[in-house]
């Protein structure tokens, strides 16, 4: 979160930041590194690391609480919405169409088409990427 909160309030121009002109989304999705003995969504396997401090979340109350704890770390104007885990639903619908990366990031144009896609989010190659739809 550090280096997009840093792109967030990054100066755009001489009257406005990043965060001006764009909007800023983070989704909550699957855990990819849970704590033991929850399993990764991505090797199947229990695979911790140093930030995995919390299990997969098995409720929407679950991921909800976990945002919760989160969202004081994302500063200035940007948004914080939570993929949906409910139970009979189509569960993870962010996390399964725009794919299953735990850091990918997209920015998307006005009319909803994807101007640029990271799989694994990129400040400098986004910034980039932002100023060369906003011309």
């Amino acid at each position: 979160m550090p280096s997009l909160n840093e792109l967030a309030a990054k100066p755009y121009d001489a009257n406005n930041r990043y965060s001006d002109v764009v909007h800023f989304v983070h989704i909550m999705i699957m855990e990819p590194h849970p704590q033991s003995p929850d399993l990764s969504p991505y090797s199947g396997q229990v695979w911790e690391a140093r930030y995995s401090m919390v299990h997969q979340p098995q409720t929407y109350d679950e991921r909800v609480a976990i945002a919760q704890e989160i969202e004081p770390l994302i500063e200035g104007n940007q948004l914080l919405l939570i993929d949906d885990l409910t139970p009979g639903a189509l569960n993870n619908p962010v996390w399964c169409t725009y794919g299953t990366s735990p850091n990918s990031a997209f920015l998307i144009r006005q009319d909803g088409i994807v101007d640029t896609v990271q799989l694994w989010f990129d400040a400098p190659g986004m910034e980039e990427a932002i100023k060369n739809l906003l011309k």
